[in-house]
């Protein structure tokens, strides 16, 4: 009776062993670095969840996000497939890979709420600027006009040079806030990123 226990015990733990190496996947000869995977599954998560401007550029480009991610990285859906599949069957490997796109994730979405914030006390900051350059604008053709009827009327001189000062003062003036108002315009429009999302987590892979 014992016998039979343990044959069966035996039985059962071999098939158990049997099953546990045909279950674990090969090594792939062409496995993505776990960091790479994290950039990977980063980029398909934010092109998937495109919507708005940023679909219909997708849509008009005929772009399907993970076949863009994948020219991108380099890879074909066969190799993310196999190296999903590896890091999956390690629970440990696969859940350090999640945790870095979720603290990721994390850290981009306060990175950017702030970066909007600050783009947004610049775009009131240039249209702070272009009032003022549009009211000192006004005020320079009055002046001009102003100039061209005294000239015509040959009135006394100290008032035409002194309103000549006065118009030289508010062009130097006007020509430093058309800088202002470039150098913010520049700032705005070169914010872009080199890669669509750089991981940004603490977790470091071993």
């Amino acid at each position: 009776m014992i016998l039979k226990r343990l044959f069966a015990y035996i039985t059962v733990l071999f098939l158990a062993t049997a099953c546990f190496k045909y279950d674990k996947p090969k090594k792939p000869k062409n496995l993505i670095p776990k960091e790479k995977m994290v950039h990977i599954i980063m980029d398909v998560r934010l092109l998937s969840s495109a919507n708005g401007t940023n679909k219909t550029i997708l849509d008009n480009n005929n772009l399907q996000a993970e076949i863009y991610v994948y020219n991108k990285y380099g890879i074909d859906s066969l190799q993310f497939a196999l190296s999903n599949d590896y890091y999956a069957y390690y629970i440990d490997d696969y859940k350090a890979i999640y945790d870095k796109v979720k603290d990721s994730f994390e850290v981009l979405k306060t990175k950017y709420a702030d970066l909007a914030l600050k783009e947004e006390a610049e775009k009131k900051y240039r249209d702070s600027i272009r009032g003022i350059i549009k009211k000192d604008s006004t005020q320079i053709l009055k002046l001009k006009e102003h100039l061209n009827i005294l000239v015509k009327k040959d009135s006394l001189s100290p008032l035409i040079k002194k309103d000549s000062l006065r118009l030289i003062t508010l062009k130097d003036s006007l020509n430093i806030l058309i800088k202002k108002d470039s150098l913010t315009r520049f700032k705005l429009k070169s914010k872009s990123d080199v890669l669509l999302i750089t991981p940004v987590s603490d977790t470091d892979f071993q």
